[in-house]
């Protein structure tokens, strides 16, 4: 069946070309009954003879028709026509993220913003036993309203049937697959975690965490290296925000957030307030009323510097939530020096590696 613009397909009559991929297009359609504007996506032509894709498209419509959420584009339903499978969902006035990013890198209060927003959607998908496998920039749409919208599970995969997962085969988009993904091995919900870390990277620092003129060098760096971190990029980006996107780009799974709540958690206890525009900066961000040998007064003083307790518990948060704060509050009236604050506070946290990890983030 050829579609083009202008011609009714079923009750559908097309509008316009939104985009092609690489095993379908997506077209803005009306319905003529009810005037709803509408999403219809199709498969390419040559996919008639690759049952792999008829058969992931068959997927992606029954993932997508499982899950409802605000921050998930929403399936309405699919038809065959002429022999054709069409899916119509939910139209997305606005743009992908991948177009904002190719512009200029978002303000750091917004990268948290859609951040929370494509964490919460995969909360939900986890629940409904869905992992996506394809976070990316051109798979979140972003209406006018700021709202997200997490699109395209064309390679999701339910986990009571992960037969989309092939031996020896990677699938998903090489800069933003975790290194268990781009070893074809089974994925759980820290694969997602790792992609959506890939993508807050980008958005804080204008950039993806490895490049590389080859994919053996993509491969290799996701593999084997260890990220520049965002605040050496970007030294007045909170240096909480780092430490949150660092450690969902562990290579180990179990050094990763463990789940998307956790994640989201973890971002909203920063509380970066709003700017209009973060332009990249070129000075380091120093800790107000802070300088190297300053000792706190003894135990039981109510005369911290607040900016220190503050500091203490972003950083803590990233890996208990937000009992942090109360934590925090308890410690200082126990400790009488920064780093023997941070040495209370570490015991809160169970894994030796993130404990570790904390202690270097204590000013000296």
């Amino acid at each position: 069946m050829h579609l083009e613009v202008g011609k009714t397909i079923g009750d559908y009559q097309i509008v316009a070309l939104l985009g092609r991929g690489g095993m379908g297009r997506v077209f803005k359609v009306r319905n003529v009954i009810s005037d709803r504007v509408e999403a219809m996506k199709s498969l390419l032509a040559y996919a008639d003879s690759e049952p792999e894709l008829a058969e992931r498209f068959i997927r992606e419509i029954k993932v997508l028709a499982r899950l409802e959420h605000p921050n998930i584009i929403s399936f309405r339903t699919a038809f065959r026509a002429d022999n054709e499978l069409l899916m119509i969902m939910e139209h997305v006035e606005g743009s992908s993220l991948d177009r904002k990013l190719a512009v200029k890198r978002v303000e750091l209060w917004r990268a948290v913003h859609y951040t929370c927003q494509v964490l919460d959607a995969l909360s939900h998908a986890h629940r409904s036993g869905v992992l996506h496998r394809d976070v990316k920039p051109s798979n979140i749409l972003i209406s006018a309203g700021d709202q997200v919208k997490l699109s395209d599970f064309g390679i999701a995969s339910l986990t009571e049937d992960p037969g989309l997962t092939m031996t020896g085969k990677a699938l998903g988009t090489l800069f933003y697959m975790s290194p268990e993904q781009m070893k074809a091995e089974p994925l759980d919900v820290t694969s997602d975690i790792y992609s959506v870390g890939v993508t807050l990277y980008e958005m804080v620092t204008g950039r993806v965490p490895f490049k590389g003129d080859s994919y053996y060098q993509i491969l290799k760096a996701h593999l084997e290296s260890k990220p520049i971190p965002p605040i050496d990029l970007v030294p007045d980006a909170p240096a909480e925000l780092s430490m949150i996107i660092e450690k969902a780009l562990e290579k180990k799974t179990s050094d990763r957030f463990q789940s998307a709540d956790e994640f989201r958690a973890a971002l909203l206890a920063l509380n970066i307030p709003k700017t209009e525009t973060d332009d990249l900066p070129t000075a380091t961000v120093a800790i107000p009323g802070y300088s190297p040998g300053h000792k706190t007064p003894g135990r039981g003083s109510k005369s911290w510097d607040p900016a220190i307790l503050e500091t203490a518990r972003k950083s803590l948060a990233v890996y208990i939530g937000p009992m942090a704060r109360v934590i925090v509050g308890r410690a200082s009236n126990q400790a009488q020096s920064v780093q023997e604050l941070y040495q209370i506070l570490s015991s809160e946290i169970a894994s030796l590696h993130d404990r570790e990890k904390f202690l270097r983030s204590a000013p000296h």
